[in-house]
């Protein structure tokens, strides 16, 4: 007789609900992580702009707001931007807590350094 082969509907179910808390916690995540490409590519962008490299701190502000608006950035705001010059430096640092399940909270810490070409 030979033995019969597969999942048993237990092995199926635990399976099943894996995959549900996967999927739950990367749908809680995802959306932290494209915020995090957002302001990274978004302070690159104005470190690497030649008009930047004398702008005043405002200035630099200013367009990054612009740009944050643009990509629905609400993780920080361009008070949180630390700049330094020669060459030109962005620097900005952040968590983002996102509530899982009840009093079950993740902490994603963040830190950006975007250097000028200068």
């Amino acid at each position: 007789m030979r033995r019969q082969l597969g999942v048993s509907i237990t092995g199926f179910l635990v399976i099943c609900g894996i995959l549900v808390v996967v999927s739950v916690l990367a749908m809680k995540v995802v959306p932290a992580y494209t915020e995090y490409e957002n302001i990274k590519r978004d302070l690159t962008e104005i470190a690497h702009n030649p008009d930047m490299a004398d702008a005043s701190d405002d200035d630099i502000r200013d367009a990054f707001t612009k740009k944050a608006s643009v990509d629905d950035v609400t993780s920080i705001t361009a008070q949180d931007i630390d700049i330094t010059r020669e060459p030109l430096k962005l620097h900005v640092k952040y968590g983002v807590d996102m509530p899982i399940v009840a009093n079950f909270t993740l902490h994603l810490n963040f830190e950006v350094n975007a250097k000028g070409s200068k």
